[in-house]
């Protein structure tokens, strides 16, 4: 099992790779980040476009434009020639925190929002698309773009994140091209989180089961607002929120990791590596630079405290279990620091997937340890009970008392075979064959006997030492007793008969 999880986290590595090569292969031609523009502020002509030749206005990198809680006028400068390759309808794509104005060589080709230098901007999108009509396009051509962004709750190092050309068409299409196993993945969390939440209520819930519904729980909701630019339109405000929210859950996440290793190898000392773990993580993650990198600490803080969590409690215990679970852990955690640049592609969450699957199938070894275990004691316990109600009744032999026709009469235990329920009363069937009816119901008698009677059958309880042999026959189960006498024994009840008489019978 773990080679093939090692062989799985492999591949991951191995496909990170083309995943990359898939995602830079979409037919977009990007302006280049270092591509020089001239960027005038919007008071220069706040309703006009600017000559660029104004003095307020500058020469910069597309990267440097930054248009958080200010307004700007941007100028890129193209060939027509870069158009060649373009399937026609050509559109502007801008993926940008702004609202923007475009326009083509002075004409203006669409918006997104209305910019402005105060509160009165109206919020643009987060992604755009813009028609170029083939009869604006000349031989050199000039793109102007109105740009501000008044109501950033955040400040992005980077907030123009792709200003490029390419088939008019649906920008969606452009953003996290693996949206659809992303959605996949997110219904598998789910059903992780439901399946043990539902444990969590039953006789296997315990911390790490209900640490396991929430790390489900997390990584889907982690999954869906990370995938959620690709699936919906919103705003650039929305794209601030959900930054917010993604690189909270990932720190959730990865915190919870923590305290799931901790709990497991480092008992007493827990909280403290717990303590430490969060802290540490907690600083990396508010000075890291950008919220990719804030939400890469997120989860790779955690792994990397853990790792030293566990490398230091495999020392100390020489556990081979440990010895797994931290390669593990090692190779998930190469895997996300070779894949840091697409990172928060679909690639996290196959990771995070297979670390999920594989602390799973880990718990689910200790718990049935912990069944056989639990079975061997309770069968120990058994056997015990069973001797000691025996010395017991040998010791001091009960009676029953029975009352028949008047006459009552006085029943040695031992002497009953067995016990069948009939109306209002109970035959009592002894070893000599003969019968005996007993005014109550098999409940009370239930109650009244010693422990080496069992209930076999809603009607019938039975004396397991006159037992001689358990026989199945057509999915009808039977007790051949030493009398010559059969009991039946339910099907609901075989299983726990069959157990008793083991221990019953174990020396």
């Amino acid at each position: 099992m773990n080679i093939n999880l090692v062989l799985y986290l492999v591949m991951a590595v191995c496909c990170s790779g083309a995943l990359g090569k898939a995602y830079a292969s979409q037919p977009l031609l990007p302006f280049s980040y270092d591509q020089a523009v001239t960027v005038c502020p919007w008071s220069v002509l706040p309703k006009e476009i600017p000559q660029f030749t104004e003095p307020q206005c500058h020469r910069a990198k597309l990267s440097e434009v930054d248009p958080q809680n200010q307004a700007v006028w941007v100028l890129i400068e193209f060939e027509r020639a870069k158009l060649a390759s373009i399937p026609r309808p050509v559109g502007l794509y801008l993926f940008a925190k702004s609202s923007s104005e475009v326009f083509l060589n002075g004409s203006k080709v669409g918006s997104s929002g209305f910019p402005a230098v105060d509160k009165a901007e109206q919020i643009g999108k987060m992604d755009s698309v813009f028609y170029l009509p083939d009869s604006l396009i000349e031989k050199s051509n000039q793109l102007v773009f109105g740009l501000s962004a008044q109501h950033s709750l955040i400040s992005l190092g980077y907030p123009i994140h792709f200003i490029g050309l390419g088939q008019f068409g649906d920008p969606k299409q452009y953003i996290q091209s693996f949206s659809g196993l992303g959605l996949i993945l997110v219904g598998a969390f789910l059903l992780g989180a439901l399946y043990f939440i539902s444990l969590s209520f039953g006789r296997y819930g315990n911390t790490s089961v209900r640490i396991f519904a929430a790390l489900c729980l997390l990584a889907a909701m982690q999954l869906s607002a990370e995938i959620s630019r690709g699936l919906i339109d919103y705003s650039y405000v929305w794209h601030d929120i959900r930054l917010l929210t993604v690189t909270g859950l990932s720190f959730l996440f990865g915190t919870l990791l923590l305290v799931y290793s901790s709990l497991k190898v480092a008992e007493k000392h827990a909280l403290h590596w717990i303590y430490i773990g969060t802290f540490v993580t907690l600083i990396v993650v508010i000075f890291a630079p950008g919220f990719d990198a804030k939400t890469t600490a997120g989860v790779f803080v955690p792994l990397l405290v853990s790792l030293v969590q566990l490398g230091y409690c495999w020392r100390c215990a020489k556990n081979n279990n440990l010895a797994a679970w931290f390669v593990v852990q090692s190779l998930v955690a190469a895997t996300v620091l070779f894949v840091t640049s697409s990172f928060h592609e679909i690639i996290h969450f196959v990771i995070i997937a297979v670390l999920l699957a594989y602390l799973f199938i880990r718990q689910a070894k200790e718990f049935r340890a912990q069944q056989v275990q639990l079975s061997s004691e309770q069968a120990h316990i058994a056997k015990l009970e069973f001797k000691l109600a025996q010395n017991k009744q040998l010791q001091s032999p009960s009676k029953l008392e029975v009352s028949i026709a008047g006459k009552t009469d006085y029943v040695v235990l031992t002497d009953i075979a067995f016990c069948k329920a009939t109306g209002d009363y109970v035959e009592l069937h002894m070893k000599d064959t003969t019968q005996k009816l007993f005014t109550g119901s098999l409940k009370q008698l239930e109650l009244t006997l010693p422990s080496i009677f069992t209930k076999t059958h809603r009607s019938y309880l039975t004396n397991l030492n006159e037992v001689v042999s358990l026989e199945s026959d057509n999915n009808q189960s039977n007790l051949k007793l030493t009398n010559g006498a059969s009991v039946p024994v339910s099907r609901r009840l075989v299983s726990s008969v069959r157990a008793t008489l083991k221990a019953s019978t174990k020396p």
